[in-house]
């Protein structure tokens, strides 16, 4: 009998996969990555074709290979074994995915039977895909009884900011910039992380 691998031949040497990058910013760049015959990616570069971007990508996605092979990239659990300290004192032991899964559930369990409240998630951004954005982890900590907080840094600010300046939140179409005068960013390092603003 055949299996749905059977049928599929696939070609010899590097092939080019087309993507979207992972972390959702408004460029929401095109993305071709060079895959070889071992499946591992060894080149990620822009869509020349991506009509904002010409195929130039931004610092932190132009280097994913790079980040993903390192050889000193952490791929596993780290548990301290000492007390933390000043100066980078503390130390740290490999331990498996069980082991630190089990030990994050307790402690979390522990904290919720007792004050629920207590547990204060904060994060916001990184990647703000659907997915891996703020949906699964907010019903993870609805459940725990978490305290509730508006987790960004700076959206919220800068919603209310395009609300107030602009009448809503919306802002300028990315073709205008060219035609500006003067361009005010603060709070960004647009060259190195967004740098089709």
């Amino acid at each position: 009998m055949s299996t749905p691998s059977d049928a599929i031949s696939l070609p010899s040497g590097p092939i080019q996969v087309r993507g979207a990058c992972p972390h959702d910013c408004p460029d929401t760049c095109a993305l071709i990555t060079t895959v070889d015959d071992n499946g591992v990616a060894t080149r990620v570069q822009g869509n020349p074709d991506h009509p904002h971007t010409d195929g130039v990508l931004c610092a932190k996605v132009s280097k994913y290979t790079e980040r993903s092979y390192h050889p000193e990239r952490v791929l596993t659990p780290l548990k301290r074994t000492g007390p933390k300290g000043p100066g980078g004192s503390s130390q740290f032991a490999p331990v498996g995915w069980d082991e630190a899964l089990d030990d994050i559930a307790q402690r979390l369990q522990s904290i919720a039977a007792r004050a629920p409240e207590a547990i204060l998630p904060y994060s916001y951004a990184g990647t703000m895909g659907m997915v891996q954005g703020e949906s699964m982890d907010r019903r993870f900590f609805h459940q725990l009884g978490a305290s509730l907080l508006d987790r960004t840094i700076c959206a919220s600010a800068g919603a209310e900011a395009l609300t107030q300046t602009l009448g809503g939140k919306v802002g300028m179409k990315v073709e205008f910039f060219a035609e500006s005068q003067l361009i005010l960013i603060w709070g960004s390092n647009s060259i190195g992380s967004n740098l089709h603003f």
